[in-house]
């Protein structure tokens, strides 16, 4: 009986760890795309410094680490010290768009 609690109980935290690192990686994802298409609608499309649209971003959001390359007129996110990152391009056709 100890073996059966003991391994259903071990299923359950590794089932519960894997769910949340899955959970996990999608808010990643999801808060380094919007971040990217925000600062570069920001930079590119408005024409401001990506110091003043930090300052205007949603609560919650400083802490993801956002670069603008102005040569190449991309916005990234990073999220988890670069393990998520998520591009955002600016074009004159289509102004900012996410990358797949």
């Amino acid at each position: 009986m100890l073996r059966f609690v003991v391994g259903v109980t071990a299923a359950l935290l590794v089932g519960g760890g894997g769910y949340w690192g899955y959970q996990t990686s999608i808010a990643a994802d999801v808060g380094a795309a919007a971040m990217a298409k925000v600062i570069c609608s920001c930079v590119f499309v408005d024409g401001r410094t990506l110091d003043r649209c930090r300052r205007d971003e949603p609560p919650g959001f400083e802490s993801i680490a956002v670069s603008v390359d102005t040569v190449s007129r991309v916005a990234t996110g990073v999220v988890l010290g670069g393990m998520v990152s998520r591009r955002a391009r600016y074009s004159d056709d289509f102004g900012c768009t996410l990358e797949p």
